[in-house]
């Protein structure tokens, strides 16, 4: 599971650098890159709580060899419509909502094959090695995607993730144990399952305000990427591979962050994931204002670190509170949310790109974050959360 989990974080990291330089080189507009983004995370408000309810009740580790499958034909599209001089705007705008649609699916199956594959007990120190598994990617990917990019062009180096792809979905059929859901578990209709687990949700005072905060966060830092890239090649006219290497300083600092929060199973919630984003606010509001590479990279390992515990411990604290059977349900519910939401913040971020400059509108992130940490201070709940391991039924 590490391995082709590995090999699927070096293909997202590879298109998550190449895609938005090959969006702007082929239209030069931030609203485009964002109409692009919110194509990418609408099927997660769709489908999202559908994808849940299968991954409750069917069998994971096909979901997710079908996912990555799929994922590699049509992310193949790309480079192939680059390469025959094809409209290759029009190929990622028909490609970008299947390819988020099949991502939904595989993150449910795999959100509920995790305390299988690692049992409860061990599941905070599981999801910090993942995530360091992950975010190791995300150093060689956007480095690699930026030198390639500069180099054979932002298309061709797509054809990467393709590949990487279908190399996590050979990985799968390794897995020898058993990922499908429990035979004996009652079943209802996909709607009834559905609100099973928003019901639970809604009831649960710790889990509601951790995910409504995640999802606040996912909305507003859902244009960061196009901002980046704008802020980087436009506003400080830098080559492509400089945006690769500033991906990477924070894939670095995601990976320290993972390896240290691993040590910490049973850490206070409140501190990391509240206070850990009012520092990630003010890194972003630091890489506004830099303006030379090295200060860019320093800025870029820190906010990894800070945003890597936010989220470790957020995901976290999600899994120990959610029962076995609605593992799959919460996960997407929530991810309905954070993702499905996105479009929102990808558009608004994309008209204050056009309108005011990539460096403007990381500023703005940097400073709605500051002000939702402290707002969601008040919150007692979330205030006194610790990272306890529950028996979940």
């Amino acid at each position: 599971m590490l391995v082709s989990q590995g090999a699927s974080a070096i293909g997202d990291a590879v298109s998550f650098t190449a895609l938005p330089l090959l969006v702007f080189a082929l239209t030069g507009s931030g609203l485009v890159m964002g109409i692009v983004g919110a194509l990418q995370t609408l099927p997660d408000l769709l489908f999202g709580m559908v994808a849940g309810a299968l991954a409750d009740r069917g069998d994971r580790k096909r979901m997710m060899f079908l996912a990555d499958l799929g994922r590699a034909a049509l992310t193949a599209l790309i480079p192939i419509s680059v390469l025959l001089g094809g409209p290759t705007i029009a190929v990622i705008l028909l490609v970008s909502a299947p390819l988020s649609l099949l991502r939904t699916f595989f993150l449910a199956a795999y959100t509920a094959s995790v305390p299988t594959l690692v049992g409860r007990s061990q599941i905070t120190q599981a999801n910090s090695y993942f995530e360091a598994i992950y975010s190791t990617g995300y150093i060689v990917g956007p480095a690699a995607a930026g030198i390639l990019s500069s180099t054979i062009g932002p298309g061709p180096t797509l054809a990467i993730d393709a590949a990487t792809f279908a190399l996590s979905g050979i990985g799968l059929m390794f897995i020898r144990r058993d990922l499908r859901a429990p035979l004996d578990r009652p079943r209802g209709t996909l709607r009834e399952e559905i609100g099973e687990g928003i019901r639970f949700i809604s009831g649960h005072g710790v889990l509601r305000a951790a995910i409504l905060f995640w999802g606040i966060l996912s909305v507003t830092t859902a244009p960061l990427v196009a901002a980046l890239t704008v802020h980087i090649t436009r506003d400080l006219g830098f080559e492509d591979a400089i945006l690769g290497f500033v991906l990477a300083a924070y894939g670095g600092g995601t990976v320290l962050s993972a390896l240290v929060t691993a040590r910490i199973p049973r850490r206070p919630v409140a501190p990391f994931l509240l206070g850990g984003t009012v520092i990630t606010g003010g890194l972003l509001l630091a890489a506004a204002w830099a303006s030379s590479v090295p200060l860019l990279l320093a800025v870029s390992a820190l906010a990894g670190v800070s945003q890597s515990a936010v989220f470790l411990t957020y995901i976290s604290l999600r899994t120990v509170l959610s029962p076995d059977a609605l593992m799959g349900r919460i996960g997407s519910t929530a991810r309905t949310l954070s993702l499905g939401m996105q479009p929102i913040g990808l558009l608004a971020g994309g008209i204050l790109i056009d309108t005011t400059s990539g460096s403007t509108t990381i500023a703005l992130m940097g400073a709605v974050l500051i002000v939702m940490s402290i707002a969601f201070m008040a919150i007692a709940d979330l205030r006194h959360a610790t990272l306890r391991v529950h028996r979940a039924a």
